[in-house]
């Protein structure tokens, strides 16, 4: 079995941003890289706003509860990506990170969910093109 890079999305409750980065990569990149997604303190499931957005875009929605963001977990990444908020530098000091300023589609009106939605897209397919080059590169 070939190794696939795994990318973490850490947003706080893992019911919306973060999954949603996580079912973009793996829509644009196959199954050249496995996405995962964790939260702070994890939802009970994904959030009813995110869902809709990821159906109108013919997506499945992930289903089951949130995953705890933890150091055992930031070990096995090989890139860590926040959504809004910064992780506390001690968490896989050589993990590469980004932060990107996404907010939590929770409550939202849904034409600002589909802001969020198609800002997350964009932002994975420039992801995963860099993910591609650096990898050609090695």
């Amino acid at each position: 079995m070939t190794y696939r890079p795994r990318v973490l999305f850490v947003c706080e409750r893992d019911a919306g941003a973060s999954r949603m980065c996580a079912a973009y990569v793996e829509q644009v990149a196959g199954d050249r890289y496995e996405p995962l997604a964790a939260a702070l303190e994890p939802a009970a499931g994904l959030g009813r706003e995110a869902a809709a957005a990821l159906s109108e875009d013919g997506l499945p929605a992930p289903d089951g509860p949130g995953r705890k963001m933890t150091s055992d977990l930031a070990d096995i990444v090989d890139r860590i990506v926040t959504l809004g908020f910064t992780l506390n530098p001690e968490v896989a000091r050589d993990v590469p990170r980004e932060e990107w300023g996404i907010p939590d589609p929770a409550g939202r009106p849904m034409p600002e969910v589909r802001i969020i939605r198609d800002t997350i897209r964009r932002l994975v397919e420039r992801l995963v093109a860099r993910l591609d080059t650096e990898a050609a590169v090695r």
